[in-house]
């Protein structure tokens, strides 16, 4: 039963974690990198006007500086080590829910006890979900080449507020940058 338990707990924690996308060159000191600039316009941005704005921008932008500056990094204007740059995109998925289910409970009360059964029979709707992939790139200021790359995806609702732009903001940049620099 202790087994069954651990791999419960397992399972929970891996669904959990965020599928970043990361890739750098491997011949890179990262440790040499102690200042940074960040460019303020997107280098690529989607014409989805829920991304295609000077807010959205800005969020970005502010939550660079105030992310890398928490891990350790100065921002200096002119003569930094590393310019980062960014990509804002809207990717849609299409998917279908088919699998069926079945549910078995089991309840008593005092005396009495019972089980129940349940179905789920499928019907083939399809979805469609809008993601806001947010694209980090780190470029070195020397050579102009590319020396780290992060993205991620999270999902969009419509009708999102203000609050909740910046919030998802604020959540792909930290959990991007969370795997900068490589150790």
């Amino acid at each position: 039963m202790r087994r069954i338990n651990i791999i419960f707990i397992f399972l929970m924690l891996s669904a959990c974690t965020s599928m970043v996308n990361v890739d750098y060159d491997r011949s890179t000191d990262f440790s040499s990198y102690k200042t940074f600039s960040v460019d303020t316009r997107p280098v690529r941005i989607s014409t989805d006007t829920r991304v295609n704005s000077s807010f959205m921008q800005q969020r970005v932008v502010n939550e660079l500086n105030a992310t890398l500056t928490k891990n350790g990094f100065q921002n200096i204007k002119q003569n930094a080590d590393f310019n980062v740059k960014y990509f804002l995109d809207i990717k849609r998925e299409i998917g279908s829910q088919d699998s069926g289910a079945v549910s078995i409970g089991f309840g008593s009360s005092s005396r009495h006890s019972a089980i129940g059964l349940g179905f789920n029979i499928p019907i083939g709707e399809t979805a469609s979900i809008d993601y806001l992939v947010l694209t980090i790139d780190v470029v070195s200021t020397k050579t102009n080449n590319l020396l780290w790359r992060g993205s991620l995806g999270y999902s969009l609702y419509e009708g999102a507020s203000p609050e909740t732009y910046t919030k998802l903001i604020n959540e792909l940049v930290e959990e991007i940058l969370k795997n900068f620099p490589p150790k």
